[in-house]
């Protein structure tokens, strides 16, 4: 618990484990952590907001989910102040992890994690890696960081 609030980079994942390997930043040391005990910081574009059009473009880091109202907390650096935005109008960047939420069309693919590998502007789909054989295509109200 005396590590409660360190921040890190993540190095690998042991799958034997099922936990991170992550090297502490301004250190040489490296912990093993349960992804329980991980907080990601996702940098994010805000998207099609039509009630405040100014948003849009800015960039953010995501603060939390709000599970009662379905938003993330969204600070967002130029104008310092947080927003609660849907998730479609938060394009999460290439390379997040997240996970797979409220697919009707393939529920067993729902609680599964994947990587963010580009998402497409036309469709407003993420083109998400599963594992090294499977790539899905997800709208981006199905993926939750």
């Amino acid at each position: 618990s005396d590590r409660n609030g360190d921040r890190g980079v993540v190095k690998q994942y042991i799958p034997s484990t099922g936990r991170y390997v992550v090297e502490l930043e301004d250190s040489d040391s490296t912990m093993s952590v349960k992804p329980s005990n991980l907080l990601q910081h996702v940098h994010v574009r805000i998207h099609n907001v039509e009630s405040k059009p100014e948003f849009n473009g800015k960039t953010g880091t995501i603060i939390t989910w709000c599970p009662s109202k379905e938003r993330y907390n969204v600070y967002i650096i130029a104008l310092k102040k947080v927003v609660s935005l849907k998730p479609n109008n938060v394009v999460l960047e290439t390379g997040t992890v997240a996970q797979v939420t409220g697919l009707a069309s393939k529920p067993e693919l729902n609680g599964k994690w994947g990587t963010i590998k580009e998402w497409i502007r036309e469709s407003g789909r993420y083109e998400v890696q599963l594992s090294p054989q499977q790539i899905i295509r997800v709208k981006m109200e199905n993926m939750r960081v």
